[in-house]
Formats: C-alpha cells, sequence, structure tokens
C-alpha cells in the first residue's frame, strides 16, 4: 500500500512539473529520468532533436530546480545558443566550444556526417538522403568556399533558385539544420555558424507572375503523339500525356485517378495552396472521342503502367519532351507540359462553349483562378458568340 501512495505521489509531482514545462517554454521542451537524473530533450523546428542530463536528482524535492534550469537553458537557446552552451552552468561543460579554423570550416565533411546522422538514428531514410539531400549537397558544394558565417552560406545557397521556390526553401531548410547540429555537436563555433530562427530572409518570397498561359491546339496535340518514338519509353509517355490532354490534368494528377463502381472516372488530387485545398471532382473528356479512340478507360482498368517520374511528373515530362524534336518547336513557341492542360480549357471555350464556371469545375481549381489564367480567352469567346448570336439575329430579320 505504501509503495503504491509513493508511486501516485511521484507520478503527480512530474506530471505538475511537465504542465509547468509546457506553458513557460512549449512542447518542444520535455524531461524524463536518466539514471536517478533528470534528463532535458529539445525537438527544433526542422524535426532534430537533442538532449542533455541535468545535475538534478529526479525527485520531489528538486522539481523547482530543475524548471528553473529548463527555463534558463531555453532562454539562451532561443537566444542563439548551442544546447551544450546553455546548459554549460548546469553540467560544468565549457560555455564555449573548440573553435575549429575561422577560415576554411569543412562544411562538406560536416554535411557526409549530418546525413550519416539523420539516417543511423532513423529520421530519415537512404533513399531521401540520396535523392532529396543530394539536390541540396551539388549547390552546397559550389558555395562552401564563398561563406564565411552562417548567413553568408544560407543566402548564397538560394541564390540559384527563384525568391520563395519550394526547391530554395527546402535547401535552406536542409543546410540550416546541418548547422544547428555541427553547433550542438561542438563541430563549429556557434557564434558564427549557428543559424536564425527564422530562414524567411533566405527563402524570399515569389513575385507575382503573369505568364501567358500558352495552350497546345488539338492538331499539335495529335501531331506531337504522332511523333513520338514506338519504344516503350515512347509507349508510356504517350499513354501519360494523352491522359492529361483528354481530361484536363494537372501532371501530378495522372498518379491519382480512380474508376468507381458506377463507371464515373474521379481525380482524387488535392492541391494545397493559400486558397485553401481543392476537392477531388469528376472527369469528362474533351473531346469525349479521343477517349474512346485512346481506350483510356479501359487501359487505366487493366493498370497500364505510366513513365517514371522522378523528380515529378511535370519535371520527368518536360526532361523526356526536350529530347523530342516535334516537340522542340512547340517548346520555341512559349508552350510547356501545362499546354496540354491548357488546350483543354481553349477547347472548353471555344469548341464547347462552355461556361468559366463549369470549365473550372472540370480542371479542378476556382473561378477566379481561371479567370485570371485564361481570362483573356474567357472574354475573346463571349465576344466572339455575342457576335455571332447578332449575326444570326440579322439573318433571321432580313
Amino acid at each position: 500500500m505504501a509503495s503504491k501512495q509513493q508511486d501516485a505521489a511521484s507520478a503527480l509531482w512530474v506530471r505538475g512539473l511537465r504542465a509547468n514545462l509546457l506553458v513557460s517554454v512549449g512542447r518542444a521542451w520535455s524531461i524524463s529520468p536518466m539514471r536517478g537524473k533528470a534528463k532535458l530533450f529539445v525537438r527544433f523546428d526542422d524535426g532534430s532533436r537533442r538532449s542533455v542530463v541535468l545535475p538534478f536528482a529526479w525527485v520531489p524535492a528538486q522539481a523547482r530546480e530543475i524548471q528553473a534550469a529548463v527555463e534558463r537553458i531555453a532562454e539562451q537557446v532561443v537566444g542563439g545558443a548551442s544546447l551544450a552552451e546553455a546548459a554549460a552552468p548546469f553540467t560544468g561543460g565549457q560555455k564555449v566550444a573548440p573553435t575549429p579554423p575561422a577560415e576554411n570550416p569543412d562544411l562538406l565533411t560536416l554535411w557526409t556526417r549530418f546525413g550519416e546522422d539523420k539516417v543511423r538514428s532513423g529520421r530519415i531514410k537512404p533513399t531521401t538522403w540520396a535523392k532529396d539531400y543530394r539536390q541540396t549537397e551539388k549547390r552546397l558544394v559550389q558555395v562552401v568556399e564563398r561563406a564565411s558565417n552562417a548567413k553568408e552560406l544560407l543566402s548564397k545557397l538560394g541564390e540559384k533558385w527563384d525568391a520563395g521556390s519550394r526547391r530554395r526553401q527546402i535547401a535552406v531548410q536542409h543546410v540550416a539544420a546541418m548547422l544547428r547540429w555541427a553547433c550542438d555537436e561542438d563541430l563549429l563555433p556557434p557564434d558564427r555558424w549557428t543559424p536564425p530562427s527564422s530562414l524567411t530572409r533566405f527563402v524570399g518570397e515569389a513575385l507575382a507572375k503573369n505568364e501567358v498561359a500558352v495552350p497546345l491546339t488539338d492538331e499539335q496535340i495529335l501531331g506531337l503523339l504522332e511523333a513520338l518514338p514506338g519504344d516503350a519509353a515512347g509507349q508510356r509517355w504517350g499513354y501519360a500525356l494523352r491522359l492529361i490532354a483528354a481530361y484536363g490534368l494537372r501532371p501530378v494528377e495522372v498518379l491519382h485517378l480512380r474508376l468507381r463502381p458506377d463507371g464515373q472516372l474521379w481525380c482524387d488530387y488535392q492541391k494545397r495552396s493559400g486558397g485553401g485545398v481543392t476537392k477531388p471532382r469528376p472527369l469528362r473528356a474533351l473531346h469525349p472521342e479521343w477517349e474512346e479512340e485512346w481506350e483510356l478507360r479501359q487501359r487505366l482498368t487493366a493498370g497500364e503502367a505510366l513513365p517514371p517520374f522522378g523528380g515529378g511528373v511535370a519535371d520527368a515530362a518536360r526532361r523526356y519532351l526536350v529530347r523530342q524534336e516535334a516537340w522542340q518547336r512547340l517548346a520555341r513557341m512559349g508552350c510547356t507540359v501545362y499546354g496540354f492542360r491548357h488546350g483543354y480549357a481553349l477547347r472548353a471555350h471555344q469548341t464547347y462553349a462552355l461556361s468559366p464556371r463549369v470549365a473550372a469545375a472540370l480542371m479542378g481549381h476556382s473561378v477566379n483562378t481561371h479567370q485570371s489564367v485564361y481570362g483573356s480567352w474567357v472574354d475573346k469567346v463571349t465576344i466572339d458568340e455575342a457576335i455571332r448570336r447578332g449575326l444570326n439575329h440579322r439573318q433571321l430579320t432580313k
């Protein structure tokens, strides 16, 4: 009975301590017992975790000391100190880590060790490091010699990509996580290599683009498909491009098609943007005869193979098409892989006289988005249709 009462009392003081820390320092900080001592864990915004054992017994009598130490350490880390530096007054470690040569820290070796640590700890898979992080490494190799601190490195790193782009954001996050890890491991001097808590300035903001959506006409689409090679790659890409053209898909949506039991073809892709999340939608072929002649439903049901899409569907399609002579002529006219989708919009208005509201629903975006991309076309269609009705009226009233 006495043992149960002691366990209950112990659980009570631990819950109270953790509740107090949740309020004062947030969810990123947590404590647990470690061989009779209090062990402090911190989770950074890049997903990495660090820990340090504090010199306080895991007993109720030292709950206040533990809380005060954690709050002090958290304050120092938020201010730019590494976890080891912030905990030094309590652990007895040196406040400032030994500084490697300031002129030329071996950042590439640290990058490799950083990757090994992430893979070994199970935070990422080896394939993720080899694929996603390798893109960042290619740029890092080019800029490490030109940077003498974290801010310079992150600034130069992002110059390759457009401001605000997703690739630039990922690269900056990767390298910032590496620098934070190296500082925490006492492998870099924190005063020069600790990255700022906010990376926004290095990622930048994308400028609004007023690019003209260049559609592929029916003749251009058919001519291109006819010109594709007859090998396995050509057949797979021909299938993928036919799906995009017939249903007006975003390139990535070829991976999210589903035939329902009632025979209706749906796209389950949900695009996340500043305007919210798009909903799954039923698909309609324009032209219906393309769907029949190309046997798209039958091929979907049979699970016909699509091309490999390393790096994303749109990029993979671009890499394949750029090698095709028939596409090179179209590219010089300003066409992109999205030209197949733009061609669907053109047919929707000019051939089928669909309203912007209906066309937008078919293509899976808002009317405002549709108008902003295809507004000039819609206006032209509206004018042409009004003139056609006027001419018919004139003929009838002669």
